[in-house]
């Protein structure tokens, strides 16, 4: 019996340390197994919705900067069209307006003849090359022959560009000769202005 004995005391002891060493697996595999559950359950969620968000924010951000963008650019679109309207009054400004063709070639010839006169420029002939219809205004060209000395007819050329109503010189032919130590320039000028004819 004491044989028997024994061998059940061993058996008792060889169980004890399985169920010792069950124990421990069983509660490292409690504490893993939490781990797994904790991240899953909760851990994971909260980074996806992190993920999410970032997201949300990136992409409102991108809609937020196209905004600004776009708002900058429609700033910079109304500088420029009141710069535009500014330039088209001016424009306007310069542009003869009168009832008839005549009566618009008549404000110019005159614009001509008192600028000629302060410049010591004399005119031979004003004759209307031609009058055409251009985007809704009429062009005016003008054939003058002057003479007149080399400062006279630069000053007077200058005088007609920068005039308050736009007279354009698009064409220059000059002839010149000294008669009496005294230089003579003939010119041959054309010159073109915008009238607005009054319906």
């Amino acid at each position: 019996m004491p044989q028997c004995l024994s061998g059940l005391i061993k058996f008792m002891f060889l169980k004890m340390k399985i169920i010792e060493r069950s124990k421990k697996i069983l509660i490292f595999g409690g504490i893993l197994l939490g781990i797994i559950a904790f991240y899953t359950l909760l851990f994971e969620p909260l980074m996806k919705y992190e993920k999410m968000m970032k997201e949300d924010i990136a992409l409102k951000e991108g809609l937020l900067n196209r905004y600004k963008a776009t708002l900058e650019g429609r700033a910079e679109l109304e500088v420029n069209s009141r710069r535009a309207k500014t330039l088209l009054e001016r424009a306007k400004n310069r542009i003869f307006i009168a009832k008839t063709q005549a009566l618009a070639a008549a404000q110019m010839q005159s614009i001509i003849q008192s600028s000629a006169g302060i410049h010591n420029v004399t005119i031979k002939s004003i004759n209307i090359k031609k009058v055409e219809k251009v985007e809704g205004y009429n062009t005016i060209s003008l054939q003058l022959i002057t003479y007149s000395n080399m400062r006279g007819l630069i000053d007077f050329l200058y005088d007609l560009e920068t005039a308050a109503r736009y007279i354009n010189i698009t064409s220059v032919a000059i002839k010149g000769e000294i008669v009496k130590e005294a230089s003579r320039l003939d010119a041959n000028l054309i010159v073109e202005g915008l009238a607005e004819i009054e319906s």
